[in-house]
């Protein structure tokens, strides 16, 4: 009857507890306790996975992944600070900028899927990406829709900033994405561009003047310095496969 009543009522995770608890718990009220506990954890659960698709992560990558000491420069634990989400409510911006391969994006997609399963809302776009969806949102003439969209998250995302630049009417499509969040949401950029050469990006002086200022005002930004984690993996791919082929034995 209760198993029923809780299908019923769509309590899918007190229905998966039901049959384990009704055989070990005597006390029912203990039982009806127990019951809501696996319901209750059975729907964070699965608000976590849906936050964790609707920010789009173009690969899971985790923190425990990353080794600080192939690049002690950077500080690593200042960034693992940031998992606690507490800058998202006072709407701090966060800028990782350094040279390609030092684990930027890496970084941005740990620290996203952790403010994931803390209840936090994540967007995450590539900078091209963002322009793009900009651009054909405006010649489709949904990007107010885009816009609005655009504002939910409580991090957007927005990777390789610097590496393409975008024509004038991306640049300030994008320009509008920066101005509509300001002191409303936070934005966590990586880029390879100090932020006197974003010029090269935006192309106009005065926008890229008007953005960096915006998106500075309250941003806390991290220096990744060293050498390319990718690089030094595949020299020491190749230096095993050297090795493989003058030593067949071992």
């Amino acid at each position: 009857m209760l198993n029923n009543l809780l299908l019923e009522l769509n309590m899918q995770g007190a229905v998966a507890a039901y049959e384990k608890l009704n055989q070990t718990t005597t006390d029912k009220e203990l039982l009806m306790i127990q019951l809501l506990e696996a319901e209750l954890q059975h729907r964070k659960d699965k608000s976590m996975k849906r936050r964790l698709q609707q920010a789009r992560f173009p690969v899971e990558k985790e923190w425990v992944e990353i080794d600080p000491a192939l690049n002690p420069k950077i500080d690593f634990r200042r960034i693992e600070k940031l998992f606690d989400g507490n800058f998202l409510e006072i709407k701090q911006n966060l800028c990782f900028a350094g040279l390609q391969g030092t684990g930027k994006t890496h970084s941005l997609i740990a620290l996203g899927r952790q403010l994931c399963r803390k209840g936090k809302t994540v967007r995450f776009y590539t900078a091209c990406g963002l322009v793009n969806a900009l651009e054909e949102a405006k010649h489709s003439l949904t990007l107010g829709k885009l816009m609005n969209t655009l504002l939910i998250p409580k991090l957007l995302i927005i990777d390789e900033l610097g590496f393409v630049p975008f024509s004038e009417n991306g640049s300030r499509l994008l320009f509008d994405v920066f101005a509509s969040r300001y002191e409303r949401g936070s934005i966590a950029v990586s880029t390879n561009l100090s932020f006197e050469k974003w010029v090269q990006v935006f192309g106009s002086v005065e926008l890229t003047a008007a953005l960096v200022d915006r998106f500075t005002h309250k941003a806390e930004i991290m220096l990744f310095e060293g050498d390319s984690v990718r690089l030094m993996q595949t020299k020491n791919k190749k230096s095993c496969l050297i090795n493989a082929i003058k030593n067949p034995a071992c």
